[in-house]
């Protein structure tokens, strides 16, 4: 049953229930002030009103707006008592679009919702694909960005992509193909269009201002556009902002991102800045160390441990050659005891910082 079909149930309980007739265009302000939505039209461009998978989770519902938005409608108080009391007996849900990308990444697991096709793993239901289609054409980014996520998802080629490129081939010069050699054509037939489809919907989030988008665009093409301007607050691992921005030869963004990585407590980051950006800064470079020291992570001392010849850690009971991995501990410079006091307690307020978070 669709998303439309189960409101409408339970637009007729609604009614039912209360003995109230309620117009329809009510009835979905009415959810939207249940989800924490001002409006219906401000849920539809974040969110999208979908059914849920367990009877046992609901939605938070708001129920002062709700209450608020009834008011503004005149209806009578019963209604908003029996309205969340109906949702949760129809399993209707909110679903934003940021909870969608970041299960199209991989990054969260929204199981409670009916969100994927049910033949493919990490494919959109056609309700929900439909419902992103129409946003995007109003210029809603995120729905770009889910709908390029989608089609990146969706490539069905082989490992190696060789023998469907030939055959495809094959087939665009008016060779006649067997069956099985056909579907081979026809499949990469299919990861082109995606790939075109994944690529235009990745440049339109881009260019209507997604930071995810623009990432993924430096990434993956080489775009500087996020590097540019005021595109740099996007909620990602800063060492995976800081790698991409060091392949496009912008070594001032690496050494940022690095320090971004770094205060939030990545240990990598720190031996990088202390080696390469921060050397002739011993304050600076002490702070990361003593950071470092309060991490449980010492970049002063050695760190080697065993290993197999493939670089995986060696397991004992399997035996087999061992070596070394691992990095020798930083040895810098002492300072004077005015500076180490600045230094260690520059650490402390970022250790603190870290702690809070």
């Amino acid at each position: 049953m669709t998303i439309k079909n189960i409101i409408y149930s339970a637009h007729q309980r609604l009614e039912q229930v209360t003995n109230t007739p309620v117009k329809r265009s009510h009835l979905y302000e009415l959810l939207a002030a249940a989800f924490g939505f001002n409006t219906y039209a401000s849920l539809a461009s974040k969110a999208i009103l979908i059914k849920r998978k367990n009877p046992d989770s609901m939605d938070t519902v708001t129920l002062n707006l709700l209450q608020e938005r009834a008011e503004e409608f005149g209806y009578v108080n019963t209604l908003a008592a029996e309205l969340p009391v109906i949702i949760q007996e129809h399993l209707i849900g909110a679903l934003t679009l940021t909870d969608l990308i970041a299960q199209l990444k991989n990054d969260d697991d929204l199981d409670e919702y009916d969100w994927e096709h049910e033949d493919s793993y990490q494919q959109l239901s056609p309700e929900v694909f439909n419902v992103l289609e129409t946003l995007a054409k109003t210029g809603n980014p995120l729905a770009h960005y889910a709908l390029a996520l989608h089609h990146e998802n969706g490539d069905d080629s082989d490992e190696d992509g060789i023998s469907n490129d030939y055959w495809y081939k094959q087939m665009q010069s008016g060779r006649e193909l067997g069956k099985v050699e056909k579907e081979f054509a026809l499949a990469y037939q299919r990861q082109l269009s995606s790939e075109s489809k994944y690529q235009f919907h990745l440049r339109e989030a881009g260019r209507l201002g997604c930071n995810q988008a623009l990432l993924d665009l430096a990434e993956k093409f080489g775009d500087h556009a996020f590097f540019i301007g005021h595109h740099q607050d996007v909620d990602t691992d800063p060492m995976r902002v800081a790698e991409i921005a060091n392949n496009l030869g912008r070594y001032d963004e690496h050494r940022n991102w690095l320090t971004v990585a770094a205060a939030a407590g990545d240990i990598e980051a720190m031996r990088v800045l202390i080696e390469n950006y921060d050397k002739k800064d011993l304050v600076r470079c002490w702070t990361w160390i003593y950071l470092s020291q309060l991490l449980g992570n010492d970049l002063s001392q050695d760190r080697y441990f065993a290993i197999n010849e493939d670089g995986s850690n060696y397991d004992d009971d399997l035996g087999g050659p061992v070596y070394a991995g691992g990095e020798s501990g930083l040895d810098l410079p002492r300072l004077d005891d005015e500076q180490n006091i600045i230094a260690w307690h520059a650490a402390e307020d970022l250790f603190n910082r870290i702690k809070i978070k």
